[in-house]
């Protein structure tokens, strides 16, 4: 059963703010859509993305106006295909007007948690169209984010190269051994 505000009755939210909703719309890692605050979950068709439900975060309700909302994604570059493969959760990320990549580093370690050791393993990269140009720190990031006329957001966004750390869905081959989901490759 579905509650007033279109989340299912007895789903327990803890919101640390005003409570604002952001829904989106996740598909292979990106987020494809935000819902409208008044669109309700029941009239969404989830058949081909996950419905992902988070608080709005103050710094994105309070932007300045050269402020910039981008998409950020986790990826590893699969060298064999000359090709980025997202995965893990993406999220949004305010970058203000001359912000340099250093700066951004900062807050998004801090956002995902993430030990110093393991951070500075990561690669930063401006992605366009599947297309990865890795940032120096001292890289304004703002300024490559200048083109609104893209189609869909989710064409550039800040990737963050690292190795997926999460554990692989495991399946049963036979009643005495496991194997992990290995990636199906086809090579014309």
């Amino acid at each position: 059963m579905v509650g007033s505000r279109g989340f299912p009755q007895g789903l327990l939210l803890t919101l640390s703010g005003d409570g604002e909703i952001d829904r989106t719309g996740v598909f292979y890692h990106k987020i494809y859509k935000i819902f409208p605050p008044t669109e309700k979950i029941e009239n969404i068709n989830d058949q081909y993305w996950t419905l992902r439900a988070e608080e709005i975060p103050e710094e994105e309700k309070n932007t300045a106006p050269d402020d910039r909302l981008i998409h950020v994604y986790h990826f590893m570059k699969d060298t064999s295909q000359n090709q980025v493969q997202n995965f893990g959760e993406p999220f949004f990320l305010v970058i203000h007007d001359g912000e340099t990549l250093s700066d951004i580093k900062l807050r998004i370690q801090k956002k995902l948690q993430v030990a110093e050791e393991e951070f500075t393993k990561w690669k930063f990269a401006f992605v366009s169209l599947g297309r990865p140009e890795y940032l120096a720190d001292s890289d304004v990031v703002s300024a490559r984010f200048q083109r609104r006329d893209v189609y869909g957001a989710w064409e550039q966004y800040l990737g963050l190269e690292h190795a997926d750390n999460a554990p692989k869905r495991s399946y049963t081959v036979n009643q005495n051994r496991h194997t992990f989901e290995k990636p199906v490759r086809i090579y014309n």
